[in-house]
């Protein structure tokens, strides 16, 4: 019997949740969960390490890699077949509260909320209901 997944910690949902081809139809829809954006987001956007990114979101360094090869792939499927691209789901929670790694990062969900700046509230419950 496998291990539990542990829920991942994320800084915020997405500002956007679809994002759909210009040009042409779209030929289907791929999903891009919140765990696999927060990598993506940690990596690319912010420039982190994998080791970086592990700890922030409380998961090990070899998963960070499992959940961005997975994202990449997903990514270019959307780009090289004209898919649109959807984020959500996953077994994740939003960070309840600034953590000192946060200090004077300028994309912290909290600081955004605080300004009003790419801060979604949801009705959703904080913590996503884990797939079985």
């Amino acid at each position: 019997m496998p291990r539990p997944q542990k829920q991942r910690c994320i800084c915020s949902l997405p500002r956007a949740e679809v994002f759909t081809p210009l040009g042409c139809n779209a030929s289907g829809s791929v999903n891009l969960t919140y765990d696999e954006y927060e990598v993506i987001r940690l990596l690319d956007h912010m420039q982190m390490t994998q080791e970086q990114c592990a700890r922030r979101m409380g998961i090990s360094r070899p998963t960070v890699t499992r959940i961005y090869d997975e994202a990449r792939r997903k990514v270019a499927d959307t780009l090289v077949n004209s898919r649109s691209l959807t984020i959500s789901g996953g077994d994740v929670y939003v960070c309840p509260a600034p953590r000192p790694e946060c200090a004077g990062e300028e994309n912290c969900c909290h600081r955004k909320r605080e300004k009003g700046i790419g801060w979604r509230e949801t009705e959703e419950p904080v913590q996503m209901q884990r797939k079985i």
